[in-house]
């Protein structure tokens, strides 16, 4: 069965990569079409000049491209399912396992976020990001612990736990994606020029609040996460909170991210500021997340490297 899933596991890695690779042609298809388009001659007699026309995708492009999203994250939560009774644990026992559970918690969320949201352009952001986590599993052996090291043996707590702390960074994950795409639409100051640069994506006003909402999921979740963590350091180290470098790393990272709903909430965040505050955030998830094992001793640095 560890084979199995572990064969699922790469198979929706590679239906994430499809799903990017679909959502940034599904993104720039007008800009494609604009650039393949055939150049006219100019006419000798001035005509009425016609409307632009607005940006024109392949629905069915969209629909494989959420068709792949979906895929991959079917497959890799049966391939999770799978590992977990396989080793009879819930899958954390590596780098490998977060890595892989990170990146389909980034898929899975994004699907239900173009759900709500309604629109496919933010998978050209977010979804490369997915693969990015997920490709950064080839760096740790796969080979599953079926014996955890002590620390980890508080099944229920711990599950819950790690479950929230991964949810919460997927969250913001996705926000990173709204962020960057909110950059590159860029911050006009004209009421008249709120669309921002490009046509062919959502509005600068729209990316601001798809950002923000989002924000405001992973937040609460992230401080779950790390107050479900403190009471297992009681139960596993005697003590709820030590200035461990993987708790010091969430806390400043929970901080960040309640500067950006502050400000913004108050107004005093404007402009560039305020995407990039969420980009900053998403970058100490990153450290939070994967530096500590790597770079810094601690507590935490138990997962199989």
């Amino acid at each position: 069965m560890a084979d199995g899933a572990l064969f699922l596991l790469w198979a929706s890695f590679v239906a994430a990569g499809c799903a990017a690779i679909f959502s940034v042609v599904y993104a720039l298809q007008p800009r494609l079409r604009l650039a393949w388009a055939p150049r006219r001659v100019a006419a000798t007699e001035p005509s009425i000049p016609a409307p632009a026309p607005g940006p024109v995708r392949s629905a069915t492009l969209g629909g494989i491209a959420t068709l792949s999203v979906w895929t991959a994250a079917t497959l890799g939560i049966v391939g999770l399912v799978m590992r977990s009774i396989a080793l009879n644990h819930a899958p954390y026992s590596n780098l490998f396992e977060f890595s892989m559970s990170f990146g389909i918690a980034i898929v899975l969320l994004y699907g239900i976020f173009e759900l709500r949201s309604g629109t496919r352009l933010a998978g050209s952001f977010v979804l490369p990001v997915a693969c990015g986590l997920y490709g950064s599993a080839l760096a740790f052996p796969s080979d599953g612990q079926e014996i955890l090291v002590p620390a980890l043996q508080s099944p229920t707590l711990l599950t819950i736990h790690v479950a929230l702390m991964i949810l919460s960074y997927a969250v913001f994950a996705v926000a990173f994606g709204q962020a960057a795409m909110h950059l590159a639409q860029g911050f006009p100051s004209n009421v008249a020029d709120l669309g921002g640069r490009f046509e062919w994506l959502p509005s600068a006003e729209r990316c601001d609040e798809l950002t923000y909402r989002t924000v405001l999921i992973g937040f609460p979740l992230l401080a779950a996460g790390i107050a479900l963590g403190a009471f297992w350091a009681n139960d596993a180290w005697g003590r709820y909170w030590g200035w461990d470098p993987k708790e010091t790393a969430a806390l400043v990272t929970w901080l960040i991210f309640a500067v950006y709903i502050h400000g913004r909430g108050l107004r005093q965040l404007r402009g560039a500021r305020k995407a990039w505050i969420v980009i900053l955030g998403f970058f100490a998830v990153m450290f939070t997340y994967l530096g500590v094992n790597l770079w810094i001793s601690g507590l935490h640095s138990y997962a199989g490297v």
